[in-house]
């Protein structure tokens, strides 16, 4: 059987075959009217040409443009009668990267969008669900910071371009060698609130000064700031905290002064040099209730399946109990240690879980917020939902626990299932010596859990 070869159509070729036939019966005054008619309607039958931006709305350069160099910011906390700033550092690198500057600590900022059209752009913080909202005014900014773990929210913020002072005044003081390394510290003294903290501070001869507190809790951030005469002035924003420590160096060589935490905390302080004051022990604070034996529980992991202890996964393993939140900083620096400990031991035996608690029990929420955790920190062993992280809530899900003292709280439980150790709070690098103590011990904890 024969094949018949396909025949291609051609537009071309028909509409002249078309008009060879046509010029043999048609006056050629007819066939210019015609022919006119014809290119007319195959001319609107023609789709306009276009052109379509294919470039993600992430590539487009924003018209706003961000001076590059060193800010000064500033959060409003005060009022008219009684004006009070907390103050940070910040450098603009390019229209898509800021670095915040917190004395050693350095916070790289990339999620920044823009508004053109309403001359706006907001920063969002990493790790934290915090953002600013501001209107730009080349050198000066303008706007608000939202903290979303907290209800409605919100402090005034102004930043000016070219000013790397953090507080005004700083300057060069011969009181700085009055200023001791290490103190004894009383918040609310004299009250039933009275809580013991350690300061560490370091004071230059130029007047900058960094330092931290540490409590039974944890460390209260990396600060930085300086002394105008005999006042100590420090602060710290990380996205999460603004803080600001004000005090006045005394003739008896104590400090005494106060602490704000945000638009709605204000406690005083004082401090004493001390070299040897030390905290309980956070092994000792937080212990099972008499009755029970080990810790249990079954909650939903970020992708709604439970998760349990009784689960094969830990059985017979060293496992790590994390219990923490996505809005806390010293959270975050624990996570970091815990997550190099699974990248090193999990191939070994070692299994961690963290249990995270939220301001609020939306479990769409905590799913955003983890999916952020774990992104940005690399986070690869699971996190479950606790619930509302209020302490009077989330003790009631680990009822087995004296109390829920601190986020973080670490449950350490060897292979028989037993609790081993139960650390309370976390101290961070800003600690310096006494953070790699602690790493020291905790590594020795589980080698010793992992090799039984």
């Amino acid at each position: 059987m024969t094949l018949l070869k396909p025949q291609r159509f051609s537009a071309t070729k028909s509409y002249e075959r078309f008009l060879f036939i046509f010029t043999k019966h048609t006056r050629m005054k007819h066939f210019f009217y015609f022919t006119t008619f014809l290119l007319l309607g195959l001319y609107a039958c023609t789709p306009p040409t276009t052109t379509v931006n294919l470039t993600p709305p992430s590539m487009i350069e924003p018209t706003i443009e961000l001076t590059k160099g060193l800010w000064r910011g500033v959060l409003n906390i005060g009022n008219d009668a009684n004006p009070l700033e907390i103050p940070f550092n910040f450098e603009v690198v390019n229209n898509q990267k800021i670095i915040i500057h917190n004395g050693e600590e350095q916070i790289e900022v990339t999620d920044i969008n823009y508004d053109e059209k309403n001359n706006s752009f907001s920063i969002k913080m990493p790790v934290f669900g915090s953002e600013f909202k501001l209107v730009h005014h080349q050198d000066k900014w303008e706007g608000e910071w939202h903290n979303y773990n907290k209800k409605d929210y919100k402090i005034p913020f102004k930043a000016v371009h070219n000013n790397p002072v953090r507080f005004e005044g700083i300057s060069p003081s011969k009181t700085a060698a009055q200023f001791k390394k290490r103190w004894k510290v009383t918040f609310s003294p004299d009250t039933e609130d009275s809580y013991p903290a350690i300061g560490l501070f370091k004071v230059l001869e130029d007047g900058t000064a960094t330092g931290t507190f540490l409590t039974q809790t944890g460390d209260y951030r990396y600060l930085e700031g300086g002394l105008k005469g005999k006042e100590l002035s420090l602060s710290c924003f990380d996205g999460a905290h603004a803080f600001l420590f004000k005090a006045t160096l005394e003739e008896d060589g104590s400090l005494k002064g106060d602490f704000w935490s945000g638009k709605h905390w204000q406690e005083p302080w004082v401090a004493t040099p001390n070299t040897s004051f030390e905290l309980l022990p956070m092994d000792k604070l937080t212990y099972l209730k008499k009755g029970y034996d080990k810790l249990a529980f079954r909650f939903p992991s970020i992708n709604g399946d439970t998760l349990s202890l009784e689960d094969n996964r830990f059985h017979g393993k060293a496992t790590i109990v994390q219990i923490t939140g996505s809005w806390c900083p010293n959270c975050m620096d624990e996570t970091r240690l815990l997550v190099d400990l699974y990248k090193k031991y999990n191939p070994k035996g070692l299994e961690i879980i963290a249990i995270d608690y939220e301001a609020t029990d939306d479990f769409e929420v905590f799913q955003k917020n983890v999916t952020r955790i774990k992104e940005h920190l690399g986070v690869d062993y699971p996190i479950v939902f606790g619930g509302p992280a209020k302490k009077s809530e989330a003790i009631k899900t680990l009822p087995m626990l004296n109390h829920i003292m601190s986020y973080p709280t670490a449950v350490f439980i060897d292979k028989n299932n037993k609790i081993r150790e139960i650390h309370t709070g976390f101290s961070g690098p800003v600690t310096g010596d006494l953070y790699q103590q602690y790493v020291d011990k905790t590594i020795l904890l589980v080698e010793e859990m992992i090799a039984e």
